[in-house]
């Protein structure tokens, strides 16, 4: 039994072609939907997971070098968030930057809201040490 699902799964997988029971009997989908529901969400699951938590980090670092505000450890803590957010900003462009249009779209919705608010957190936190 188990030889038999092994191996209707393996043709499965190499032929790249997915099974889909519907209403109207067992269909086959597309090669191209097939492959990207093997390989590809996994993998760019992974990658948005790193970034989200580097967001994370930035986010941390912000926040650190927001309340040591006037103290001594201000600028090592500016800069200690500067480096997280230049990392979590190239990691984000470095992943769009390999991905389709519509994918990208995907992407932007997912977490795209999230990278920019601390992009602009970050700007915001310069200038008013500009104005100080």
């Amino acid at each position: 039994m188990f030889a038999q699902l092994a191996s209707t799964h393996l043709r499965i997988l190499f032929t790249r072609r997915l099974p889909v029971i519907s209403a109207w009997g067992p269909q086959v989908q597309s090669q191209s939907v097939a492959r990207r529901w093997y390989s590809a969400p996994r993998d760019l699951d992974k990658e948005i997971e790193s970034i989200t938590d580097l967001a994370t980090v930035a986010k941390d670092e912000m926040d650190f070098a927001l309340e040591s505000r006037n103290s001594v450890y201000y600028n090592d803590d500016k800069a200690a968030a500067h480096e997280a957010v230049d990392e979590m900003t190239e990691a984000y462009n470095s992943l769009l930057g390999r991905l389709t249009d519509a994918d990208k779209r995907s992407i932007e919705m997912r977490i795209g809201m999230k990278i920019k608010e601390i992009q602009s957190a970050y700007e915001i936190m310069t200038l008013n040490d500009l104005e100080d």
